[in-house]
């Protein structure tokens, strides 16, 4: 009777393809041949991931190769954590720094 009981009952329980977790950070190292990146995370930890070989690295709204990342980039990932095998990421945002545009001296704007 126990176990009708139990299978009859509604599960709080579902399966849901995870979708990732956000962070934010300065990369410290990429290593291209066995695609491992360290990241510095905003606020909080040093972590190391790998990203995949179809992985898209996004610079103002055009993908290319994660090749292009180097140390000292600021990028935002969705860290995905699988149940076996390393942490990876398939989409790495670089994010730009606010920067002043200033013209050199010897440049005179022309009205």
């Amino acid at each position: 009777m126990l176990a009708l009981v139990i299978a009859l009952m509604p599960h709080a329980a579902h399966a849901r393809r995870p979708m990732g977790t956000t962070m934010t950070g300065v990369v410290q190292k990429v290593d291209h041949a066995s695609r491992e990146i360290v990241l510095a995370q905003d606020g909080g930890a040093v972590r190391r991931f790998v990203y995949t070989a179809w992985a898209k690295l996004w610079n103002d709204s055009s993908d290319s190769s994660p090749m292009a990342l180097s140390s000292g980039m600021r990028i935002q990932v969705k860290l995905h954590r699988p149940l076996f095998g390393p942490d990876f990421v398939t989409q790495i945002s670089l994010i730009h720094a606010n920067k002043k545009c200033t013209l050199p001296s010897s440049a005179t704007p022309r009205l």
